[in-house]
């Protein structure tokens, strides 16, 4: 087992696997999940309602605590890349579309101004930080997580 992995170990871990596995009976939203899909990878996760509401037509699933079904699964992914390429392809573009984190707050911010009876247009405009800007120009790397 690894302990907590981050940056390029992460990167390296998620480059170098063939398949991405969430076996959990209990999950939130799971950042990992987020980081494979973003990297390309394609992913098996359980059947839990957090995990399905991710990989919907992006991923695969599999009966929570049912070993056999996992098996199932994972014989048929590794016995088809085609499959294993087109769903880390369509993994990697639900995250562009869905779970970009800039994106998320603009709209968490949309949805306070709303509630207070605001638009975002009445608020001054901050401009990125340094360290943001950096950050979203390392991401441009093809098999990056996140």
């Amino acid at each position: 087992m690894l302990d907590w992995v981050s940056g390029e170990t992460l990167d390296e871990l998620l480059t170098n696997a063939m398949i991405f596995v969430l076996p959990s009976d209990l999950e939130g939203l799971s950042l990992a999940l987020l980081d494979a899909m973003g990297a390309g990878l394609c992913v098996l996760t359980s059947d839990v309602p957090e995990n399905r509401e991710v990989v919907d037509e992006a991923g695969f699933t599999f009966q929570r605590g049912n070993a056999a079904d996992l098996a199932n699964r994972l014989r048929f992914l590794i016995a088809n890349p085609a499959v294993r390429e087109a769903a880390g392809r369509a993994a990697k573009r639900r995250i562009r579309e869905r779970y970009q984190w800039q994106k998320i707050a603009a709209d968490i911010e949309t949805a306070y101004f709303e509630i207070m009876g605001r638009r975002p247009a009445d608020a001054v405009r901050k401009k990125p930080s340094t360290r943001a800007a950096a950050v979203g120009e390392a991401g441009s790397t093809e098999r990056k997580a996140g």
